[in-house]
This record gives structure tokens, C-alpha cells and sequence, in this order.
């Protein structure tokens, strides 16, 4: 777990670096609001200090036992995960946010975690109602639309 931490800290890092080295011609400020380098910079910035944190704790603490990788279920949920997100990417274009959002979220639910119908439906409404709540009618962003104009 030690070599672990001590690559995940060094490529967070690197990113960190990445991420305020290509932002740094950006404006911090204009006018009266944040500029465009605004939440990159405390990004880069978060992403390095606890990066040195866990590379510095890694460091530190003596070799403990090796990395417990998933066994073939693990894998298998790990890979449907990471397609469902590719399938996101696809299919918010055309699908919209909003209708994207609620297919993922049952997918994970029945497919990958297999739980039951009822309590995934609900929950999954829960969770749409509160985010279309806060950020469509209380803050009144936008969600992208798709194709279907939902």
C-alpha cells in the first residue's frame, strides 16, 4: 500500500502542476467576480498539498502488507462502473443530463450493486427531485438538453 500512496501522490502532484501551469496566463480576477484562473489555481492548489500530505505520510510509515486488488466480482463491478461512465459521456448529448443522470444511477443501483427494484426507484427519485431542486429551481442553472429537449 506504501508504493501506492507514494505513486498516487506523485501523479497528483504532477497533475497539480500540470493543471496551474497551463492556467497561470488566465485571470485570476475581472472586476467584481472570480476569473477563469480562479477555481483552477485552488484546485492545483488543494490537489498539491494533499498530495505532499499523503506523499509525506507515505513516507513516513513503515512497508505494511501488499495491495488487496479486487477479487473477479470487484474487477467486474469496477469495469461496469467505468463503462457506465463512458455511456454518460455518450449519451447526455443526445439523452440530456437530467434523463442520462437517472439511467446511471439506476444502473449502478440494479446492475452493478444488484439491489431491489423498489428502493432503487425510489432513491433514485429522491436523488434527482433534490438535485433538479437545488440547482435547476433554487439556483436556476441550466441543465444541458438533449436531443429530446429533456
Amino acid at each position: 500500500m506504501k508504493t501506492a500512496d507514494i505513486v498516487s501522490a506523485v501523479v497528483m502532484l504532477v497533475l497539480s502542476g500540470v493543471v496551474f501551469a497551463t492556467t497561470r496566463d488566465l485571470p485570476y480576477w475581472a472586476d467584481f467576480a472570480p476569473g477563469s484562473a480562479f477555481a483552477p489555481f485552488w484546485v492545483a492548489a488543494t490537489g498539491a498539498v494533499l498530495s505532499i500530505a499523503l506523499l509525506v505520510s507515505a513516507l513516513r510509515r513503515p512497508a505494511g502488507p501488499p495491495v488487496d486488488w479486487p477479487d473477479r466480482t470487484g474487477f467486474q463491478r469496477v469495469i461496469l462502473t467505468a463503462g457506465g461512465l463512458w455511456a454518460v459521456i455518450v449519451a447526455a448529448p443526445f439523452l440530456g443530463l437530467v434523463a442520462t443522470a437517472v439511467l446511471f444511477m439506476l444502473f449502478l443501483l440494479l446492475v452493478v450493486e444488484r439491489r431491489r427494484l423498489l428502493p432503487s426507484l425510489f432513491t433514485t427519485a429522491v436523488t434527482t427531485a433534490l438535485v433538479y431542486g437545488v440547482f435547476v429551481a433554487w439556483l436556476g442553472i441550466a441543465f444541458p438538453k438533449g436531443l429530446l429537449g429533456v
